[in-house]
Formats: structure tokens, sequence, C-alpha cells
């Protein structure tokens, strides 16, 4: 048998030699009962979700290793203000990335505090389900 044969046997793809197959003559193997399978549907919580004040936490990094001080109080539930001045602009940009891949994991939400043209750069990231105006947002930012 030559290689570029015993390969093609190897995937499957020589001929069939149903003399090989043991099982070849044996009767198709078919369950007796119902196959029909109810579709699965949405599972309720078990646990009414109430809406929360949280906790308002400021943050200014100065690089981008101070990410966690964004990240930890946002999985904790707190809201958290980013005052993105100290830093560069494409440290800012990955910082603003970072916080909405949180946003889109928690399910929360990110408001622009700051104005265009304003020497401050200023974010929040809020979670689900909390209680928290865009105003108490720009108090804890001393945007007001």
């Amino acid at each position: 048998m030559s290689f570029s044969n015993s390969l093609k046997e190897f995937f499957g793809l020589g001929q069939y030699d149903p003399a090989v197959d043991p099982y070849y003559d044996d009767p198709a193997y078919e369950e007796a009962g119902s196959t029909s399978y109810s579709a699965r549907g949405y599972v309720e919580r078990d646990y009414e979700q109430r809406d929360y004040t949280a906790a308002i936490i400021s943050v200014r990094p100065r690089n981008y290793n101070d990410a966690k001080e964004i990240g930890e109080p946002f999985r904790d539930g707190d809201a958290v203000v980013m005052d993105l001045s100290a830093v560069d602009k494409p440290t800012a940009m990955r910082l603003i990335d970072f916080a909405a891949g949180l946003c889109f994991a928690a399910r929360g939400k990110m408001h622009k505090l700051s104005r265009t043209g304003d020497e401050h750069l200023v974010f929040a990231i809020v979670p689900e389900n909390a209680r928290t105006t865009v105003g108490e947002l720009e108090r804890a930012a001393h945007l007001r």
C-alpha cells in the first residue's frame, strides 16, 4: 500500500469496503418513544431586584495601572466618577474603553459629565439598578 493510499484510508477518503465494517448489516438503532423536546424558557430570578442609591466614588487616575481604582468600586455596586484630566489622550482613551467594557459586562451606564471644550475630561459609570442622577454625579466631580 502506498503512502498516499494509507493517508486517504486514515482520513476516510479511500474506497469503502463493507467487509471491514462489522456493523454494516445490522439494523439502524431507533429509540422508541417521543423525541420531541420542550424549548427551555426564560427562568425568572428568585429574588426581586431593587433600585438602590449607590455610593459615588471619585477617581483621578494618573496612568492605566490605576484602572483597578475604577473597576473595583464599580464591581462592588458603586458609581464611579473619573476625572481623566491628569492623563494623556491615549491613556484616557484606554481608560474610557476599559470603563465601557465594565458597563457592558455589568449592564451599567456611562455618562460624559464634562462639556466639549472644557478643561476637564470627566466620565461617570453607574451600575445597572443604581438610582443616581446626573446632577449628583456632577456634584461629586465638582462640576457644579
